[in-house]
């Protein structure tokens, strides 16, 4: 089975409210931890992944922050509708989607294995027609309650 990680889940959390963003300006790493809860220090490491995949910008100095690379045209430019959550598992874990599961090798193994395989395909299959601007759009869509 595909094994979401804490790390992945963060980097498809953060590149969503990357997605969020009104205008030009970068979005600075505490508002997307407020926004995410991902703790600041694992922020850190999960944007450092996602500016070498070339899926966000960051832009230092006062009103710095990150960017979708998108946005602002850059070399390494991403369309959000382009980017699923399959293409983030496999830049941030690797294309197998991260740990495995169980040994193979008993006989048991061979009875159940193409049933695995199966739920391995679907999810796969969904993880792919997920995208990062169809989940900011529902995010966008829902209704906040202010207390």
């Amino acid at each position: 089975m595909i094994h979401l990680s804490t790390k992945s889940e963060y980097a498809i959390k953060a590149l969503v409210r990357l997605a969020l963003a009104d205008g030009d300006a970068p979005v600075q790493a505490r508002e997307i931890s407020e926004y995410t809860a991902i703790p600041g220090k694992f922020l850190e490491q999960v944007m450092h992944d996602l500016r070498q995949g070339g899926l966000v910008h960051s832009q230092r100095g006062k009103g710095g922050g990150y960017v979708l690379a998108v946005d602002r045209g850059y070399l390494l430019a991403v369309d959000p509708a382009a980017v699923s959550f399959a293409d983030v598992i496999d830049l941030i874990d690797g294309s197998h989607g991260g740990k495995g599961r169980m040994s193979r090798g008993d006989q048991a193994e061979a009875l159940v294995a193409p049933v695995w395989s199966e739920v391995r395909a679907c999810t796969r299959a969904i993880l792919r027609s997920a995208s990062i601007a169809d989940a900011a759009a529902r995010a966008s869509e829902t209704p906040m309650y202010y207390i």
